[in-house]
């Protein structure tokens, strides 16, 4: 250290000798955040690869499926990107900001997108409900591309490190990260009302008809309890999110702290709930339809046993119901 002028840094390479303590350990603990939540989706799309595949076998392309397909890749680059702001080396701190933004809205709406048709089947014979939560899907998407104005001057480079930091708070950022929780709650809501009022019509209620669905149709209860599940998870994850970037306290850094790991959970329940109600659909299909040709011993004689007409309705096709169980 020189006896006059500034302080010399000893290190001039290490990043974390041009941020102060505070910010520097709020640093690092946002880079060990972004990587344990990579090593989690990682672990997570490996592991659903099989039921992935399944679902691609199924050949039932869809809007639906397109979605959840784009979610998954998206969060993952996403992720990456984060990673790398914050591990380095990068070149255009701003580039790789704005490139994450985008695939963190791509993503989000991906994602939000699994949640809303869920409430189109619920209500698929009111169009004014569907019509309003498309119209409030399309209102969070567009709020939350509002961050890409912020984006612009918010990071830059530690020096000369090639490392980067955010330097600038913005006002407006709590609103964007509010929004998915209005959203998911007022859907939430929404199907456990329809489906309980729909099932429950003239039953004694109780707290654990709402807690955990009994008395609800097998499948009608699967919807309950993955919408359930979705929403108790991400919405505690986006709280805290909201939580941290409406302190006015808090650093540039801490403000953001919990945004990767908070639209990772998000992509990664949506998918998984997504994912598994369409694969129990399938199998059920498939239980129906090996019903539909069952012979059983009936006077003497071997008959087939006949589906009422609403378990028929849901094996349209015998052969093509044969066809998607020989594929799954």
């Amino acid at each position: 250290m020189s006896a006059q002028g500034s302080p010399v840094i000893v290190n001039p390479d290490v990043y974390l000798n041009y941020l102060s303590a505070d910010v520097a350990s709020t640093y690092e603990l946002n880079r060990n955040i972004s990587l344990v939540t990579l090593g989690a989706l990682i672990w997570d799309m490996l592991s659903s690869i099989p039921d992935d595949y399944r679902l691609i076998r199924t050949g039932r392309l869809s809007v639906v499926l397109f979605a959840y397909f784009l979610a998954r890749p998206t969060v993952l680059v996403m992720v990456i990107l984060a990673v790398l702001q914050k591990t380095g080396p990068v070149s255009n701190c701003t580039l790789v900001a704005m490139m994450t933004v985008t695939f963190q809205v791509i993503s989000s709406a991906a994602a939000s997108f699994l949640f809303l048709k869920r409430i189109h089947a619920v209500y698929h014979g009111s169009k004014i409900v569907r019509h309003i939560f498309s119209l409030l899907w399309v209102i969070g998407v567009g709020t939350s591309c509002a961050v890409f104005s912020s984006t612009l001057h918010d990071y830059r480079e530690i020096a000369n490190t090639k490392h980067c930091v955010r330097q600038s708070g913005w006002s407006a950022l709590s609103i964007a990260f509010m929004d998915p929780v209005l959203f998911d709650t007022f859907v939430y809501f929404a199907i456990v009302y329809k489906v309980l009022s729909t099932h429950q019509m003239g039953q004694k209620k109780d707290w654990r008809i709402f807690c955990c669905g009994n008395g609800l149709p097998h499948f009608s209860r699967a919807v309950f309890q993955g919408g359930q599940q979705y929403y108790l998870i991400t919405t505690g994850a986006n709280v805290m999110r909201f939580v941290f970037s409406a302190d006015p306290s808090a650093s540039p850094t801490l403000q953001v702290l919990l945004s990767t790991p908070a639209v990772a959970l998000t992509s990664v329940m949506a998918c998984r709930v997504h994912r598994n109600l369409l694969i129990q659909d399938l199998e059920e299909a498939c239980i129906g339809n090996r019903e539909l040709a069952r012979p059983v011993l009936a006077n003497g004689r071997m008959v087939n046993v006949s589906l009422p007409s609403q378990a028929k309705s849901d094996v349209t096709d015998q052969h093509e119901g044969a066809e998607i169980c020989n594929k799954v």
